[in-house]
């Protein structure tokens, strides 16, 4: 294997221009695939990967065939139903617990989508809750949560008025909810307590669409009503996690990194060599999600609530919307006011700055070996058509790129690439099988529209919201594709990655390994303490890219 090199460095410029140039006649964006997103033209021979094997997705078919069901396009007759799915596959631990406030509020810290949450001063003008009536759920005054930054929300408008879906199996439907939340601390816990232990995240509000109105807000005082709202959140936070994070930012962020790595960095370029494990088959994963999810009568087609169209309206408001560096994991929690410890049990925050930090030491000891001084930077021009193609529209098109970076700014940027190539796609996954694969907790789409008066239905109503037997087993069948694959462990690098030497770059490694060993120890620990363990940032369960 070629050593590691810099352009100006590099004792055969015109074979590595060469090489380059050949790469880049196969590495081509293409925004016609998934317009205007810049996706790449086919898919080169050396970006194949067998994705559509894996032993996991064999118990879909054969759990399918356990259930005795008399007809697929009827609803379940009762909740029960939900549960004798698991015939064969393993039963999650929230069918025990998802009706309860206390598992909706820890999903927002915890779930699939961990970073919709965020801290408010005050209620937004579209959210209409009488004080006295926020009082009398919290326990505590408005004014006095707004002072104690004790007020949280979870805003789901980016799924704004995107068209809902008809099927043979009904018609669908989409909502944009707000949903209000406080932080109630225990006044007998001691200090000393574990954060988890201390108080409680408690709903307090749900708005099932951005303008408010005198019927669409709803308290725990609304009994089913309540219930059939929590339903809306949780369909609105598994839709927003797929679609706009997970897809739109995960994948086709990542195949945009990837395709601009490929055409601009040498093989062998010190950086290159660094993202490569971490951009391993996003290419394939993005076609396959193409063919298998975006596709007429895909998954997306059978089981999301919004059109097809309205699903890709979807990805495109997500990647419009993000910011390479609003998105990367520090500023993120500094941009939703989560940094601090107003909030004290936040799983997703706590664990992530243990695999954030052992990540940035390592980039940033990669980053110092290979720039030795800021000259070494600056004359980099494979590194400054990187950047400039990353941020050109032309190009991928992002936003948030630095222009003329020193090394601080290197290695923020590298790190949050592969932050989010790795853990972030790892807790998606892990997310989703814990807590999707129970189609009540978190249902793809709902076919029946809230109430339109309050008391009018019993929980039974909430058979009707879910989705049927067809499109229940469909569901179970994406969460197994969408989950099967091998996990971690996370900074764990073949040989013919490049980056077992030289040995200072070695050393590097097995330190980010022993660090991510004493995270995984830590997290353990906390998940003994916490009332519901979180897996999704386990180092062992991450892998290193989203595309494997």
């Amino acid at each position: 294997m070629q050593p590691p090199c810099l352009p100006q460095h590099d004792p055969d410029p015109e074979l590595r221009a060469h090489a380059l140039a050949d790469t880049r006649a196969r590495y081509v964006y293409d925004r016609a695939v998934f317009p205007p997103l810049p996706l790449c033209h086919g898919l080169p021979a050396d970006a194949r990967l067998d994705l559509d094997g894996g032993a996991g997705r064999l118990d879909v078919p054969a759990n399918r065939l356990a259930v005795a069901l008399r007809t697929l396009v009827d609803r379940f007759d009762h909740l029960q139903d939900y549960e004798d799915l698991f015939s064969l596959l393993a039963r999650p631990a929230i069918v025990d617990r998802w009706r309860s406030d206390h598992a909706f509020a820890e999903q927002r810290l915890s779930g699939v989508a961990p970073r919709v949450l965020r801290r408010i001063d005050h209620l937004p003008d579209n959210l209409r809750l009488a004080a006295d009536e926020f009082a009398a759920i919290a326990g505590v005054s408005l004014a006095e949560a707004e002072a104690e930054g004790r007020l949280f929300l979870a805003d789901y408008d980016l799924l704004d008025g995107l068209p809902a879906a008809g099927a043979r199996d009904g018609s669908r439907f989409v909502y944009a909810p707000l949903a209000l939340f406080t932080w109630q601390p225990d006044l007998d816990s001691d200090e000393r307590a574990p954060p988890a232990r201390r108080g409680r995240l408690v709903p307090v509000a749900i708005q099932v669409d951005q303008q408010p109105s005198r019927t669409n807000l709803y308290t725990p005082r609304d009994g089913v009503d309540w219930s059939l709202a929590r339903v809306v959140v949780q369909n609105a936070d598994y839709t927003l996690a797929c679609l706009a994070h997970q897809f739109a930012r995960v994948q086709v962020g990542g195949a945009a990194f990837a395709v601009a790595t490929a055409r601009c960095l040498a093989a062998h370029h010190p950086l290159a060599r660094l993202l490569r494990p971490h951009q391993r088959a996003v290419l394939a994963r993005s076609e396959q999600a193409l063919r298998l999810f975006f596709a007429p009568g895909g998954y997306v087609d059978e089981c999301f609530g919004p059109t097809l169209e309205g699903a890709r309206e979807l990805v495109r408001r997500g990647y419009d919307r993000w910011r390479v560096d609003d998105f990367g994991f520090v500023r993120d929690l500094e941009l939703r006011g989560l940094a601090g410890e107003q909030l004290p049990h936040y799983p997703w925050r706590d664990d992530g700055r243990l695999v954030w930090d052992a990540l940035h030491e390592f980039v940033g000891g990669y980053v110092q070996w290979a720039y030795p001084d800021d000259r070494d930077l600056h004359q980099d021009l494979e590194l400054r058509a990187w950047l400039d193609e990353l941020a050109d529209p032309a190009g991928a098109g992002l936003r948030g790129v630095p222009r003329e970076p020193g090394r601080a700014d290197l290695v923020q940027l590298v790190a949050d690439i592969v932050f989010t190539a790795g853990p972030c796609h790892s807790a998606f996954a892990t997310g989703q099988a814990e807590y999707a694969g129970f189609v009540p907790n978190l249902p793809m789409a709902l076919y029946s529209p809230m109430p339109a008066a309050r008391g009018l239905v019993d929980e039974t109503y909430l058979l009707d919201m879910l989705p049927p037997q067809a499109a229940s087993l469909r569901q179970l069948e994406c969460v197994a594709r969408l989950t099967a694959d091998p996990q971690g462990p996370f900074g764990q690098y073949a040989l013919d990655d490049g980056l077992h030497e030289p040995p200072v770059v070695h050393d590097l490694v097995v330190t980010f390994q022993e660090r991510l060993v004493s995270a995984e120890q830590k997290i353990e620990h906390r998940n003994r303490e916490r009332p519901v363990a979180y897996h999704g940032l386990l180092p062992s369960r991450i892998g290193n890219s989203a595309g494997v």
